[in-house]
């Protein structure tokens, strides 16, 4: 839904620039959580500038939050900012929900100067999330915990599809993300129906286990029929080649 909410407002013309947690708020709707993306202070429209505000702030000073901020967006080098700017702030909320911190350190980021920030946006790709929640150590218990599983198991959840995911949408090169927050939201729904995302790596293999994940007893039933079938072949051919050679063994002694 956050994802959807950003892509509406793209349609509308839009760009957010400081999407973080603060900006997301949840609330209840008929009982059922409802997530609302707020606080468009410093967006801009792609063709123009929404506000004098957003003129006069965008000199000497770096606009958004270095944590959620793209390379491009930080660079402040004149570079259009378009959608996939938002694209890389969504895909820092992603890994900040699935493991429970931040792409970078904000302690570290904000202790820096404006060109070390830019060098660390730029540069530093930060672990994929099950890399960084297999290396949280003790902590990694209580993250997991939150998420409603054990630690071991997160880690396992979030190898592939999350991984790529988020890899995908954080990318240093704004090419590479991306085309739209829709198709974010529509990789993330692929994956929670264990079916084949776009951010993977292309390939039979890993194709062919989104489909057994998702027909695991029909694929069972077919493997264990396919082993009987070659187990059965092996031992008829075995048979036969042994009586072949006793017949050939017995044709020498005669």
């Amino acid at each position: 839904p956050v994802c959807q909410a950003v892509a509406h407002a793209h349609q509308k013309g839009v760009i957010h620039r400081d999407l973080k947690p603060s900006n997301v708020l949840v609330t209840l709707h008929d009982g059922r959580p409802v997530p609302k993306v707020i606080d468009f202070g410093i967006a801009r429209a792609i063709h123009q500038r929404l506000t004098e505000r957003t003129l006069f702030t965008e000199y000497g000073q770096l606009i958004g939050t270095p944590e959620y901020m793209s390379p491009e967006q930080a660079e402040m080098s004149g570079l259009d900012i378009d959608t996939r700017s938002d694209i890389y702030s969504l895909g820092a909320l992603l890994y900040e929900l699935l493991t429970g911190g931040k792409l970078f350190e904000p302690k570290r980021l904000r202790s820096l100067a404006l060109q070390e920030i830019q060098r660390v946006l730029r540069e530093e790709e930060p672990p994929r999330p099950s890399v960084r929640v297999s290396s949280l150590g003790v902590t990694a218990t209580e993250v997991a915990h939150h998420r409603g599983v054990e630690a071991p198991q997160l880690v396992r959840l979030l190898r592939g599809d999350p991984d790529w995911i988020v890899v995908k949408a954080i990318a240093k090169d704004r090419q590479r993300r991306y085309d739209s927050a829709g198709a974010l939201a529509e990789d993330i729904e692929r994956s929670l129906r264990s079916e084949p995302v776009t951010a993977s790596p292309p390939g039979v293999a890993y194709r062919a286990s989104r489909f057994v994940r998702r027909h695991r007893v029909g694929v069972t039933v077919v493997f264990a029929l396919a082993i009987s079938l070659i187990l059965g072949t092996a031992v008829a051919t075995l048979g036969l080649v042994r009586a072949r050679r006793a017949e050939r063994v017995a044709r020498r002694e005669a």
